[in-house]
């Protein structure tokens, strides 16, 4: 994905290659999933994967390099391909691995060019956010349908069930929070259920993308103040989407939000939303003080929230959205307030 990118950054960095290791996130976006083993090389002529010879898996757009001693095939490769100074992700390698690579190479840090090329999506990445979205939609609807739940607990556990039966797992631990737990924006789902408000936070990793999607029900009948709310935070979620455009600063759009807000803006506790891709929070991130520009491509959450713990109200709705000249929410489940009797 996007190789032909890393080259040209390579010429213009006057750089040999940029190198990664299997935990970063990175090598997840080049290798097109999850590799629990092996060193990546991209450079200038060709992309390569060290790997031992237990290893032998081949990947679209790579040469499998296998090494038997790894120090010295290691410095063989290396001095083979002429590779002198490399780019690396500080922001991803632990302190043993920067030691290695400075003792051997002249580094430069390259992760924001990373974090950048990650950032605007391609087709095929789209494709899988989609995926993702309607495999969520498909288990909140299947929540509402069958819902028979004494806890917190019980929900998450149907959650991931229902994410192993589609052939995919969970992109995150579900949040699941009612009544005065849904006042905690990032609650641990445990207690009994009760009359109020439901948080259901969850997403989807489908093929190495992570969609992230929150719908708040209620349990019972809502009170003209708890319905009201629910209303501004709705409302408030659909004005932020249509006002997000291309080129906009993240900044710009969380402070929308906190305007639209008005006098609960002390209750908003988080921001606006965050990037979406192989991790689950990637650029932009949409709060104050940010520094990102919302860019045509990417595909970023939306989730205004409210969070009172004197009254007791707690909501938040997401959505992830595909910035384009004509945008596009990923997540179709219904955002109207749906109540549901406690059994």
């Amino acid at each position: 994905m996007k190789l032909p990118q890393v080259k040209k950054y390579l010429l213009a960095n006057k750089l040999d290659a940029i190198i990664l290791f299997n935990k970063d996130p990175n090598f997840r976006y080049f290798v097109k999933g999850d590799f629990e083993h092996g060193i990546m090389f991209l450079t200038k002529k060709n992309n390569y994967l060290f790997l031992s010879q237990l290893y032998a898996p081949k990947f679209e757009g790579f040469r499998v390099v296998q090494w038997k001693d790894f120090k010295k095939d290691f410095k063989a490769f290396v001095r083979k391909n002429r590779i002198r100074k490399i780019g690396i992700d500080n922001q991803e390698l632990l302190v043993r691995q920067k030691s290695f690579l400075r003792k051997h190479f002249k580094t430069k840090d390259v992760s924001k060019f990373l974090q950048n090329l990650r950032e605007s999506k391609t087709k095929e990445e789209v494709a899988r956010f989609r995926k993702a979205c309607r495999i969520s939609d498909d288990i909140f609807k299947n929540i509402i349908n069958n819902f028979k739940f004494k806890t917190e607990a019980d929900i998450v556990k149907f959650i991931k069930v229902k994410a192993l039966e589609s052939g995919t797992e969970i992109a995150f631990e579900p949040i699941v929070a009612n009544a005065k737990n849904a006042v905690v924006a990032h609650h641990d789902s445990g207690s009994s259920l009760k009359k109020g408000f439901l948080i259901l936070d969850f997403g989807i990793k489908y093929k190495g993308y992570l969609s992230d999607m929150t719908r708040t029900i209620y349990l019972g009948k809502p009170n003209k103040q708890e319905r009201g709310m629910y209303e501004k935070v709705l409302s408030i979620q659909k004005k932020c989407i249509e006002k997000a455009r291309i080129g906009m600063k993240a900044e710009t759009l969380y402070n929308y939000a906190l305007k639209l807000m008005g006098k609960d803006a002390k209750y908003f506790v988080h921001g606006l939303g965050h990037g979406l891709g192989v991790e689950i929070h990637e650029n932009p991130s949409i709060l104050r003080k940010s520094r990102d520009k919302l860019i045509k491509g990417s595909v970023f959450t939306i989730e205004p929230g409210y969070y009172n713990p004197r009254t007791g109200i707690g909501i938040r709705i997401e959505d992830d959205v595909y910035l384009r000249a004509k945008k596009e929410v990923l997540t179709k489940s219904t955002k109207k307030l749906i109540c549901l009797r406690l059994k």
